[in-house]
């Protein structure tokens, strides 16, 4: 299993901990209250994910036993809860592959072929298609990227995903007339 909850680590602990400090008024600091929280939050997220990574080793070990389907009920309520985080990496993701041009170049050509079959759901082609730009570019394949043909995630999480990840490659870089920035169109 990759992600490991830290030894000694108590979640709960930490929030009671918290809580205490803001019931008692101790945090003064708009700083501190939010840098906190925001640690905090991140405790959780990553406990969520160590918490899927789990069920999923237990249910590859308890498949075809009997109560096997209530285990997989449960991991696929869990990926759930993971996957507001999971978009926000896809987009993360894909500003990288962006600013890789043999990658953008590839995900220009290709991009609208993969949309479509992103679209009829066809997870091993989109798979295959992806996989075969990071190849051809001599670009290690992202770790976040194989998470959503995971097959515990529905056909429509698999598109949000998916989409998430191809829009924030796909499109023109336009200057803002104001600051030179880019923006994506």
């Amino acid at each position: 299993m990759n992600g490991e909850v830290t030894e000694g680590f108590d979640w709960q602990q930490k929030f009671r901990e918290l809580q205490k400090q803001v019931l008692e008024g101790q945090l003064k600091e708009v700083e501190q209250v939010v840098a906190q929280f925001k640690q905090l939050a991140r405790d959780l997220r990553r406990m969520q994910r160590d918490f899927q990574r789990l069920l999923e080793e237990a249910v590859k070990d308890q498949r075809g036993k009997e109560k096997s389907r209530d285990l997989e009920r449960l991991l696929r309520s869990v990926a759930t809860w993971n996957a507001s985080d999971l978009i926000e990496q896809m987009k993360i993701e894909a500003t990288g592959v962006r600013k890789t041009k043999a990658l953008k170049d590839a995900f220009d050509n290709q991009g609208y072929r993969i949309l479509e079959l992103v679209r009829a759901g066809k997870r091993d082609e989109v798979f295959h298609s992806i996989l075969r730009i990071f190849v051809a570019a001599k670009k290690e394949f992202p770790k976040t990227l194989v998470e959503p043909f995971k097959p515990v995630y529905s056909d429509e999480l698999f598109k949000i995903f998916l989409f998430s990840f191809l829009s924030g490659i796909l499109g023109k870089e336009e200057e803002n007339k104001e600051g030179g920035n880019h923006e994506q169109q």
